[in-house]
């Protein structure tokens, strides 16, 4: 950038306020059970809960019960079920935009069922990718964003070139962009 362009893209950024985060939206299941049972065998759960997962939909939601005094915004791909509409009226509840969740029939809301063994505290999960796995640069319109900050939560549901996309959308209108790298040792 040169000159008078360099100046209006700094202006444009330094109007901007708040975080967008974006990625992963999910509903996590935690179960506690007696005992983790060999294929074919049974196990009791004794106590059940659900609450959000996800990087964006933690990040989002943390931020929202700490009081964070800039805007907060989502974006993301959901199912058109009633996990996505759970997430939806969850967002909303705590003050977070919505209106960068896309919504699709094709593919269910993404959900992890977490089950912990009582007596040792181990869990195993169980993941279903969902719209999280349709993901892509095309659900995504910078167009209007007014955030400061973009964060993009972990790329293990996104390709690269995905990812690269979202990065260069953020920043060529002016946002700072912020991603978590999931990296297994």
């Amino acid at each position: 950038m040169r000159g008078g362009a360099a100046a209006r893209h700094a202006r444009d950024a330094a109007s901007r306020k708040g975080l967008l985060a974006a990625g992963n939206f999910i509903v996590d299941h935690f179960k506690i059970i007696d005992y983790y049972p060999r294929e074919e065998m049974l196990a009791s759960i004794l106590r059940e809960s659900s609450g959000n997962g996800g990087g964006p939909y933690n990040v989002l939601k943390d931020l929202s019960k700490m009081g964070a005094p800039f805007p907060l915004a989502a974006a993301g791909l959901i199912g058109e079920d009633a996990t996505g509409n759970a997430i939806v009226a969850d967002c909303q509840a705590h003050g977070i935009d919505t209106a960068g969740l896309c919504r699709t029939p094709a593919a269910p809301t993404s959900y992890t069922d977490a089950f912990t063994v009582e007596s040792t505290g181990r869990r195993t999960f169980f993941h279903q990718r969902g719209a999280n796995s349709l993901l892509a640069a095309e659900h995504f319109d910078f167009s209007d964003v007014r955030a400061r900050v973009f964060y993009l939560g972990p790329d293990y549901e996104m390709g690269r070139s995905t990812v690269a996309a979202f990065k260069a959308s953020a920043e060529g209108v002016g946002a700072t962009s912020l991603g978590e790298v999931f990296a297994p040792l």
